[in-house]
């Protein structure tokens, strides 16, 4: 039989979904499982979304009648992602091939409940076709199995690896650095942080704020100039590779007050380098953050609430250093590469026994 392939069907475009496989081609996945990824979805126009699309489908079903498929990793998200990806999957499992679903959306269950009543049906006939869904945490299992009792549902993390904390930068005297890193606009907390950041600052001259993402960047600049603190506001725009791992380094607070989430990379990032958080009940996140901890948990909207968290840690730095290590250790402990990568091989590894597939070494 011809060499078969892992199919990782993933957007191409930016955001942690994305930078969850990054991941694991970095950590040896794709290597190790012979991967091959397909993107049908790309940042771009109306027709070049379509024509990427169309290419992937072609070359997926192309390989799937040349048997050279053994498994099937779907990454979706919710709308467009969600159906796009299903019908990856469904044609997949019409042809008796092992499909994961792997659901990141952190707007899945708005996305859900707005659907009509047949398109509801269509969302749990779809989950319980596959061969198994993977969510974030418990909360998102726990709601998959209520909207589709027949899914097949396994828990796995996100997870980072842990970086050398001996690199970290030393925090500077009478200053502190606050970290926002994520899509600019109201489904992250932005409109909430910055409110909450002029309370903060105005008790604590010493705070600085970046917020490196894309989105609606101009109209949080307008609402910074407008509150008066644009001169602490540094608006990064979206960065990574070596610009976000600096942020990090520097960073003494993160803060994501987000609305919707599943379990943000961002979030498990900020934690392995010692940095404590401040963030929302929502999602998964509850799960990963111990109130007081390792962090800080507000009700997303609580701008009040928001406000007093960041002068919390901003006014103690024996607080953060002490929620700073508890937050690494809970990474090292639970949401590391050496815990969770396991988990997903372990996964492959079930889904192709005993079957003729994929041409991997250990």
């Amino acid at each position: 039989m011809s060499q078969q392939y892992l199919v990782m069907i993933c957007t191409a475009a930016r955001g942690g979904m994305r930078s969850v496989v990054e991941g694991y081609r970095n950590d040896g996945v794709f290597e190790r499982w012979n991967v091959l990824l397909l993107s049908p979805h790309v940042e771009a126009g109306l027709l070049k979304r379509l024509t990427t699309a169309a290419l992937a489908m072609f070359q997926f079903f192309g390989l799937l009648l040349r048997r050279r498929v053994g498994l099937v990793h779907c990454h979706a998200a919710m709308k467009g992602s969600f159906w796009r990806k299903s019908l990856f999957a469904l044609l997949a499992r019409a042809l008796g091939v092992p499909v994961i679903f792997h659901l990141h959306g952190s707007e899945m269950k708005t996305f859900v409940s707005r659907q009509p009543k047949i398109a509801r049906r269509l969302i749990a006939w779809v989950l319980s076709r596959q061969s198994v869904v993977v969510v974030l945490s418990q909360s998102w299992a726990d709601y998959v199995l209520s909207i589709s009792p027949e899914a097949r549902v396994q828990i796995l993390p996100n997870y980072v690896s842990l970086p050398d904390l001996s690199t970290k930068y030393e925090p500077i005297a009478n200053k502190v650095r606050l970290l926002f890193l994520g899509l600019v606009g109201t489904r992250k907390g932005v409109y909430d942080l910055l409110p909450a950041f002029q309370k903060a600052f105005g008790s604590c001259n010493g705070l600085e704020l970046t917020i490196g993402g894309n989105g609606e960047v101009e109209r949080a600049q307008a609402l910074a100039q407008e509150l008066g603190v644009a001169e602490h506001v540094c608006f990064a725009g979206w960065v990574s590779g070596d610009d976000k791992l600096r942020l990090l380094q520097e960073a003494d607070i993160y803060v994501l007050p987000s609305y919707n989430e599943g379990l943000p990379v961002s979030i498990l990032e900020a934690m392995s380098w010692g940095v404590p958080v401040i963030s929302t009940r929502v999602g998964g996140i509850p799960e990963l953050i111990n109130q007081g901890q390792d962090g800080l948990l507000i009700d997303a909207g609580d701008c009040e609430g928001l406000a007093k968290a960041i002068l919390q840690l901003a006014e103690s730095a024996s607080v953060r250093r002490a929620m700073g290590a508890a937050a690494r250790n809970r990474v090292v402990t639970g949401f590391s590469k050496a815990v969770v990568l396991p988990q997903l091989e372990g996964l492959y590894a079930g889904l192709t026994a005993g079957r003729p597939v994929l041409s991997h070494s250990r």
